[in-house]
C-alpha cells in the first residue's frame, strides 16, 4: 500500500505567516511606525527615509524569573529596508543544562503584512516540503512546524511577557 504523500496546506502557512507579523508588531511599535512612515507617533526624531535608523533597535520582553536572573526574550532589527525588515530573536539566559535556547531570523515583508522565519537555530534555508527519510532529518513539513512556534512563541510573549520601557504608539503626547 503506497504512502500518501504530504501536501502543503498554504492557506494555513500563509495564514500563520500574517498571524506571525500582526503579533511582531504589537511587539515592536517601531516596525508599525515603519510600515506607516509614522515615527513622529513614537516621539523619536528620525528622517522620514529612516530604514538604516532601525537597525539595531531591540525591543526586551521579561517572561519569568529564574533564582539567578529572569528570562528574557530579545527582538532586534538587524537590517532594515522599505519593504523587508530582518529580526533576531533569541532567549536569554542561555540554559545549556537543560535545553538549547530558541533563536531565529525572521523576514518581515511589510508590503505583503507577513513574516516567515529563515533560520531557526542555525538551520537555513528552510525548505516547504521534505522526502523522508532525509539526511539532516528534517520532519515533512518543517517550515510550517518553524513558523508555527514563533507564533507560539511571539503570543507566549504578548500573554506574559513584560517590557522593560513603555512606547506610546498612536498617542503623541506625552503622558503625564
Amino acid at each position: 500500500m503506497p504512502k500518501n504523500r504530504y501536501s502543503i496546506d498554504l492557506i494555513k502557512q500563509m495564514a500563520e505567516c500574517d498571524a506571525n507579523y500582526i503579533r511582531l508588531l504589537r511587539l515592536m511599535p517601531v516596525l508599525a511606525a515603519h510600515r506607516q512612515r509614522d515615527f513622529a507617533s513614537l516621539g523619536r526624531d528620525m528622517p522620514v527615509q529612516s530604514e538604516k535608523a532601525l537597525e539595531g533597535m531591540r525591543s526586551v520582553f521579561t517572561l519569568a524569573d529564574l533564582a539567578t536572573e529572569p528570562v528574557t526574550v530579545e527582538i532586534t532589527v538587524l537590517e532594515a529596508f522599505k519593504y523587508t525588515t530582518t529580526l533576531e530573536i533569541v532567549q536569554r539566559p542561555v540554559l545549556r543544562k537543560w535545553m538549547t535556547n530558541p533563536s531565529m531570523l525572521i523576514r518581515v515583508y511589510h508590503d505583503a503584512s507577513t513574516a516567515e522565519v529563515v533560520s531557526y537555530q542555525g538551520h537555513k534555508n528552510l525548505q516547504v516540503r521534505y522526502p523522508q527519510p532525509n539526511a539532516k532529518m528534517y520532519q515533512p513539513d518543517e517550515k510550517g512546524q518553524v513558523n508555527q512556534f514563533l507564533g507560539e512563541w511571539l503570543s507566549h510573549c504578548l500573554t506574559v511577557g513584560q517590557s522593560a520601557e513603555t512606547v506610546w504608539v498612536g498617542d503623541t503626547t506625552t503622558p503625564a
